[in-house]
């Protein structure tokens, strides 16, 4: 076993447990230290966490507690977005205009029917979208510009 996957499995492992102590608090939000360890992530940090939790469930992995733990870092990337964002994480969009180059290799329909959740929102007119956990887990970074919402995500 490699290192990398060493650490997939790791990774695998804190979800799934992070999932089930969430599970288990009778709260859909993360308790406080939770919650400020799970603040503030870079692109790269947020990347990792919902590809991973998104390939648990994508896969099949006990998935309601860990769709309620997404929903729960995604609640605290939410409430960190400007509030002045026309898209924050947690946002429903559809893909609009030439297709990203992050997203050249997928195929042009299925692009265009997928919604996407959005997981970042950089500072850069820059966002991070994942497609329904169902579908796949890949995250692509794509300008915001060549994104519109289909579904905003109501306040948690």
């Amino acid at each position: 076993m490699t290192d990398e996957e060493t650490t997939e499995l790791v990774i695998d492992r804190l979800l799934l447990a992070m999932a089930a102590q969430l599970g288990t608090s009778g709260s859909p939000a993360l308790a406080a230290g939770a919650a400020e360890a799970l603040a503030d992530l870079s692109r790269s940090q947020a990347e990792v966490i919902f590809g991973q939790a998104g390939h648990l469930v994508h896969y099949g992995a006990d998935t309601e507690p860990l769709k309620a733990l997404i929903h729960a870092i995604t609640a605290i990337q939410r409430d960190e977005a400007p509030a002045d964002a026309t898209i924050k994480p947690g946002d429903e969009v559809r893909l609009v205009g030439e297709v990203p180059e992050s997203l050249a290799d997928y195929d042009e329909m299925w692009l265009r029917e997928t919604t996407f959740v959005v997981r970042y929102l950089g500072r850069n007119a820059m966002v991070d979208v994942q497609p329904d956990l169902t579908e796949d887990y890949v995250i692509a970074t794509v300008p915001a510009a060549a994104v519109e919402p289909s579904r905003t995500e109501s306040s948690p």
